[in-house]
C-alpha cells in the first residue's frame, strides 16, 4: 500500500477535493456510456467546485471534470430533443 504524506493540512484538503471530484466523475461515467445525461454528477461537481472556491482552494481540477459533464450532458440533451 502507498504511504501518503502531506506537508500541510491545506495540501491534504486540496488532494481530498481533487480525489472526491475524480470519484464523483467516475461514478457518473456509466450514464454517459449508456447515452444518458448525468445531470446529478454535473450538479455535484459544480457544488464541490463552489465549496472549494469558497474555502480558497484551487477548484480547477473539479471544474475540468464539471465542464466535461456539462458539455456531454448538453450534447445528449440536444440529441434527445430536449432543447
Amino acid at each position: 500500500m502507498n504511504n501518503l504524506a502531506f506537508k500541510t493540512k491545506q495540501e491534504f484538503i486540496q488532494a481530498a477535493f481533487n480525489q472526491v471530484a475524480k470519484i464523483v466523475s467516475e461514478h457518473g461515467q456509466p450514464c454517459l456510456e449508456a447515452f444518458v445525461p448525468a445531470f446529478s454528477t454535473e450538479q455535484c461537481l459544480e457544488h464541490l467546485a463552489l465549496v472549494a472556491s469558497e474555502w480558497s482552494y484551487d477548484y480547477s481540477v473539479i471544474d475540468a471534470y464539471g465542464q466535461l459533464y456539462k458539455i456531454s450532458n448538453a450534447e445528449l440533451k440536444e440529441e434527445m430533443g430536449d432543447c
